[in-house]
């Protein structure tokens, strides 16, 4: 799969697959970074470069640590033991916060942890699985990659999903339009795991009907619906006083099964980013401080200038309104979304 931009720093998950090419492995990783699908490959690769076939149960052991501290001697256990039938006995501790909140809290203790990580025995390879890291702390980052390899998977961007999809459907001889590449990644937001399932259903739909390209109603009769899309259509409307229409896409979206409770979290939280969006008044603050892609921030940008900040915060009120009216009992989901869009094509 494509990876975001690299930093200067860390390695990522091409490089990971790389050096599985050229057989360039390591005993000791750091993996790190809010794409946890990646993460999860790049821990599949380890696995079928060291365990034997059928030995997962015997050579592979994952600790999570949770909220709780990491012991040395425990540690110095789990990575001393050999493996039965592997190459090495993959050993990995999720969550062991020692970039975090956990991390030594003397130099004595630094110290015990770097000569024992130094000293993991050929026969064991050994892998921190850490949802955050806090880059301040050098000195334990580099206890790391001293000895192994660290890596941060990063959300992936725009270019690089929309490189992705494309390479997919291209290896199984499908092409796909500019506009349909977008909506597949606003459908799934940005998630790689459901844009894999998204874009295996293509291809097993394409191949079983002789299907060679991608079109909006191919996309729109395979794929999840375009929640995102249909809320800035329902805006738009909105925009411009007309509640019918805005009425008519939450029809289609409820006939399509999308709860109502998540189109109203959907729309609120929509116009939290428009109220952002007016005020701040450029793109790339936008993605800075909201961070969504840049798409996306274009998007806002553009219809934030079709309301005023007043008009925007009622409507945004509205959407708290709305959802009190149902927790009190005085109105049904979907009633309670009507009134609102009413409403607000009256603002």
């Amino acid at each position: 799969m494509a990876t975001a931009e690299k930093t200067k720093l860390y390695k990522n998950f091409t490089d990971l697959v790389k050096d599985f090419k050229q057989g360039k492995t390591s005993r000791l990783y750091l993996f790190f970074g809010e794409e946890h699908f990646l993460m999860e490959m790049a821990l599949a690769h380890l696995k079928k470069f060291y365990l034997a076939e059928g030995a997962e149960s015997f050579d592979f052991y994952m600790k999570d640590q949770g909220n709780a501290a990491l012991d040395l001697e425990e540690f110095s256990s789990l990575v001393g033991s050999p493996p039965f039938l592997s190459k090495a006995r993959v050993t990995v501790i999720r969550n062991s916060g020692w970039w975090g909140s956990r991390a030594p809290s003397n130099a004595k203790e630094q110290e015990a942890w770097k000569a024992k990580i130094a000293s993991i025995p050929e026969y064991s390879c050994v892998v921190f699985l850490e949802e955050k890291v806090d880059k301040r702390k050098k000195s334990l980052i580099d206890a790391i990659s001293q000895n192994g390899e660290v890596f941060e998977f990063m959300i992936q961007s725009e270019e690089d999903l929309s490189n992705w999809i494309r390479k997919q459907l291209s290896s199984a001889n499908i092409s796909i339009s500019p506009d349909c590449v977008s909506s597949l990644i606003s459908r799934v937001d940005s998630s790689m795991r459901m844009l894999r399932n998204e874009v295996l259903k293509i291809i097993l739909y394409c191949e079983n009907k002789g299907v060679t390209r991608v079109d909006m109603p191919l996309l729109d009769k395979l794929s999840i619906p375009d929640v995102h899309a249909s809320v800035f259509k329902m805006t738009d409307a909105i925009g411009m006083k007309d509640a019918g229409s805005a009425l008519l896409i939450l029809n289609d979206l409820i006939l399509l099964k999308e709860p109502v409770p998540k189109i109203r979290l959907m729309l609120a939280r929509h116009f939290r980013q428009l109220i952002c969006a007016k005020e701040l008044g450029d793109a790339n603050a936008v993605i800075n401080e909201l961070k969504v892609r840049p798409f996306v921030a274009r998007n806002l940008i553009t219809q934030a200038r079709g309301f005023t900040i007043e008009q925007l915060e009622r409507i945004y009120g509205l959407c708290f309104d709305s959802d009190q009216w149902v927790k009190t009992g005085r109105m049904e989901d979907r009633t309670s979304l009507e009134v609102l869009l009413s409403a607000a094509g009256k603002i």
